[in-house]
């Protein structure tokens, strides 16, 4: 397209250049070539005989993507960086100004803290979340639910022992508490929701008189290993008998103590091996080795042929 359309400028510019001035204003038709089905049609202007424009039907059609560009875009728009940039600045705005005017209202709906042990009708459920801080982590949708069978209402004893054999494994006899988790599903609420429901269908089973009693199967506790808790002897404890008995023993080894020091009956460590050690060097003869180490080095090879002759 870029040859036709160049001919067709130098053509338009050469008619112009001399045409006499009382010629009309002409307009220019070609016919691109085979690979070019499209109708080219230029106009030249009167005030600038050099600029040549397209009419606005056909330079649609040539430039499909014109349509939709916006008549105002100069070029001169931020990068793709400087977009993501200016919106976290406009939702770090949006946020701020949800905590300024919005999270003050929330007061109104504020309820004191009263612990469960204080509530007119408590709740036997108790659940326990994992947080990491905001950071990602595998387990952080984690949900863990225990309860005590014994805290439910409207439990037969029948039905307690049915509520029991359904658990199975989850229950911990020693403790009397069921502890059962989830994190099968993405969210928190989603996991303590399956929760519930889980206990929801426990307890209507076990409420439920057509259905199996299980009378004849027995509790399993083998599970459970129940470890010995150790306690303290009684014995050795320390007692205000005990303690003055420590006390009256330690103050006479002290006064043995100081009268063996009177007496000079203490055997100084020190004094003891300096004795010993003059007393062995006394009795001891000198080794030969030491001997031989006192005496004089040969000189020259003449001596040290004599000293070797004489061994």
């Amino acid at each position: 397209m870029a040859a036709p359309f160049k001919r067709i400028c130098c053509q338009a510019t050469r008619h112009t250049t001399h045409r006499s001035p009382c010629q009309p204003h002409r307009t220019f038709t070609t016919t691109p070539s085979s690979r070019h089905a499209d109708h080219l049609t230029t106009t030249t202007s009167p005030s600038n005989p050099f600029l040549t424009t397209l009419p606005p039907s056909e330079s649609k059609d040539n430039n499909p993507s014109s349509s939709s560009l916006d008549p105002a875009y100069e070029d001169d728009d931020i990068s793709t960086l400087g977009l993501s940039e200016l919106h976290a600045h406009r939702e770090l705005r949006d946020l701020l100004r949800t905590a300024a005017w919005e999270m003050p209202l929330l007061t109104s709906l504020h309820k004191p803290f009263v612990p469960p042990s204080q509530l007119k009708t408590p709740s036997p459920l108790r659940w326990r979340y994992t947080t990491y801080m905001g950071e990602a982590h595998p387990a952080a949708s984690k949900v863990v639910l225990t309860f005590d069978p014994h805290e439910i209402p409207d439990l037969t004893g029948a039905q307690r022992e049915k509520l029991l054999k359904l658990v199975g494994t989850r229950y911990d006899f020693s403790k009397r508490r069921v502890k059962m988790s989830c994190e099968s599903f993405e969210t928190q609420a989603q996991n303590k929701r399956y929760l519930g429901d889980v206990v929801g269908k426990l307890i209507r089973e076990a409420k439920d008189g057509n259905a199996d009693g299980f009378e004849d199967v027995p509790l399993d506790t083998r599970h459970v290993r129940v470890r010995p808790r150790l306690g303290f002897p009684a014995a050795w404890k320390m007692t205000e008998e005990r303690m003055a008995g420590l006390e009256s023993a330690r103050r006479v080894a002290l006064l043995e103590e100081g009268r063996r020091v009177e007496e000079d009956r203490v055997v100084s460590g020190e004094v003891a091996i300096e004795e010993a050690r003059r007393t062995r060097l006394l009795r001891e003869p000198e080794q030969a080795v030491m001997v031989e180490a006192r005496q004089t080095v040969a000189r020259g090879k003449k001596e040290m042929k004599q000293r070797a002759g004489r061994r």
